[in-house]
């Protein structure tokens, strides 16, 4: 795996120039920490707010009425999906190696693997015309899953800042690498 990791370094790191060249202007950084924190808004709101709905919040709003967030949702998610990949494009080496940034896209995969779970089992139910007002029980199972992902990817976002990668010791990374693994290039500095 930290082979894998060394090449996606390297070829990331030459995939786009331009990019890279545009995120270290005066403006590149802070216009997508920007625009990734609108995405993340817009995403956490719509489906934290519908998951708290299913736990049995807002019980005066149908749950159906409320999965109509869930498209704004996605667009958020879409918006971070492509201003998160600005970040990485620029700095690969500082997320590809980062414990941080391995759980957060650890999380946000397990999040989606959960929303699928969600519509498998008990969209239909919830939302149907007639629902009860609470939510069948594995959807609130879902629900609570749902928050602590997102709130788990929140987090490791942040923790990107206060961790960064540096040198592996001389035998190399563990199987996932965690620090930046030496080549004949970096071990001469």
């Amino acid at each position: 795996m930290a082979n894998f990791q060394v090449s996606l370094v390297h070829w990331l790191a030459h995939a786009a120039p331009p990019i890279a060249e545009f995120m270290r202007s005066k403006w590149g950084w802070p216009m997508a920490e920007s625009i990734h924190f609108l995405g993340l808004s817009m995403l956490v709101g719509c489906i934290g707010l519908f998951d708290l709905r299913l736990l049995g919040m807002a019980k005066r709003i149908p749950i159906a009425a409320l999965h109509k967030l869930i498209p704004w949702g996605l667009l958020g998610f879409a918006i971070n999906i492509t201003s998160g990949s600005l970040f990485l494009l620029t700095e690969p080496d500082q997320y590809i190696y980062n414990p941080s940034f391995q759980f957060k896209v650890l999380f946000i995969m397990l999040a989606g693997a959960n929303a699928l779970t969600f519509y498998i089992t008990t969209y239909r139910r919830a939302t149907a015309p007639g629902a009860s007002p609470d939510a069948p029980r594995t959807a609130k199972v879902v629900a609570v899953v749902s928050l602590s992902l997102w709130i788990g990817v929140i987090v490791c976002g942040r923790l990107l800042t206060f961790f960064r990668p540096g040198d592996c010791p001389r035998e190399g990374p563990g199987v996932i690498a965690d620090c930046t693994p030496r080549t004949t290039a970096n071990a001469a500095h």
